[in-house]
């Protein structure tokens, strides 16, 4: 018994199983043999429970022994057939099995049992044809031969396809984790190249104090205190951005090839209106809108909040096109930053949007490494929202973006 206490032989036969087995054996009990007009009585009725219920039994296990059940089918239908009192030509069931083995097994396999499929076909025909007339029996047992023919035929070419399709459904989506790990892997290649040039940055600023307050400590202390103050707050925001480079690096030990530092400065929200500059003159509407105190942001995080207003406007002059309203919303919170984008689904769609569908991917994976989160999904007007929540390092003010309409 099993841990529901069900037999071991019937734990492995789901309620599909049950159904199709059932119903195979009930075709060919009504369908294939003379039971329903004759009503055998005794040991002739015994006999044709018994091979109705072995076959029945057979198919409750074909998804683990397909091979195995074929065979057992084969052999009990090529000793079934021959028998003239019931006149029980078993079809439906071979069927199943047929069709379970074209699914499951190889090519060569496969290919074999419908090979052996034929050998019923015969006999079926050459039973056909004991029961007629002799003008009638060429006919009939040519139309028979035919008829079981096309019909495993049909039955095998339908596991074929089925195990095909399986197969290219596991390819694609093979390929589609493929192409999103290696999205995430370049996203982490791209922020620690970044995230260099803000550490490089915060070092050089380190340097350029401390020169300039070693060449007045002896005239000027006040100016020493403001450059030692500097340099600690540059420090620790090379600290932090280099915690954040290195987990960046975590999963790849082997950088990809590319141009390396290029030393241009990194863009943030200050840029974010540029970039609305850029797609309303596309043809998409945009209007952004700013609620609470603006406060700072680490030169990643801001980083990671253009990466998400940059994306999702992207997204949609690619999937929506001119026409679209999209309405970016910054709201500032004392310890988050939430980025909203929502497009409206109504633009003139192009006809072809080039896209590989890993940009949300590479960029969740750019907002977890800075410890933001990001969200994605449709909206009830038919438009796409994207959020993102971001951290927030300290209380210092600034104006990095303007309402823009």
């Amino acid at each position: 018994m099993d841990r529901r206490g069900r037999p071991p032989w019937l734990s492995h036969a789901t309620a599909a199983d049950l159904a199709v087995a059932a119903s195979a054996a009930v075709v060919d009990v009504f369908l294939f043999s003379a039971v329903s007009s004759r009503k055998p009585e005794g040991a002739g009725m015994w006999l044709f429970v018994a091979l109705a219920v072995i076959g029945f039994a057979a198919l409750l296990v074909r998804r683990r022994h397909p091979v195995l059940v074929f065979c057992v089918v084969w052999v009990w239908a090529v000793l079934v057939t021959p028998t003239s009192e019931l006149e029980f030509q078993p079809t439906a069931i071979p069927c199943v099995a047929l069709f379970t083995v074209a699914l499951r097994a190889q090519a060569r396999v496969s290919a074999g049992a419908l090979l052996a499929c034929a050998v019923l076909a015969v006999l079926a025909g050459l039973r056909e044809a004991a029961s007629r007339p002799p003008e009638a029996r060429l006919v009939a047992t040519y139309a028979t031969l035919v008829f079981y023919l096309l019909v495993h035929g049909c039955v095998w070419a339908g596991g074929r396809w089925a195990r095909l399709s399986r197969q290219h459904a596991d390819d694609l989506e093979f390929r589609r984790r493929v192409e999103a790990h290696e999205a995430v892997v370049a996203e982490r290649t791209r922020i620690a190249r970044e995230l260099h040039d803000i550490v490089a940055h915060s070092v050089t600023v380190m340097v350029l104090q401390a020169a300039g307050a070693r060449r007045v400590l002896d005239t000027d202390p006040v100016r020493v205190g403001h450059a030692l103050g500097h340099i600690e707050e540059a420090g620790e925001q090379a600290m932090g951005e280099l915690r954040r480079m290195l987990t960046a690096l975590r999963l790849s030990d082997e950088d990809e090839s590319g141009d390396g530092v290029t030393g241009r400065p990194q863009p943030g929200l200050a840029d974010v209106e540029h970039l609305v500059g850029t797609v309303v003159a596309a043809g998409v509407r945009v209007h952004t809108r700013v609620e609470g105190e603006p406060r700072r942001l680490a030169a990643s995080v801001d980083l990671a909040a253009y990466r998400v207003v940059q994306e999702a406007l992207t997204n949609v002059t690619k999937h929506v096109g001119p026409g679209a309203c999209v309405e970016v919303r910054l709201r500032w919170e004392p310890d988050e930053l939430t980025v909203e984008v929502i497009d409206d689904g109504r633009g003139r769609r192009p006809e072809l949007a080039l896209s590989t569908n890993h940009g949300l991917a590479g960029l969740r994976e750019r907002l977890a490494i800075v410890g933001g989160r990001l969200a994605a999904e449709e909206v009830s007007s038919g438009g796409f929202r994207v959020t993102a929540v971001l951290p927030v390092a300290g209380p210092v003010a600034s104006d990095p973006v303007r309402e823009h309409r």
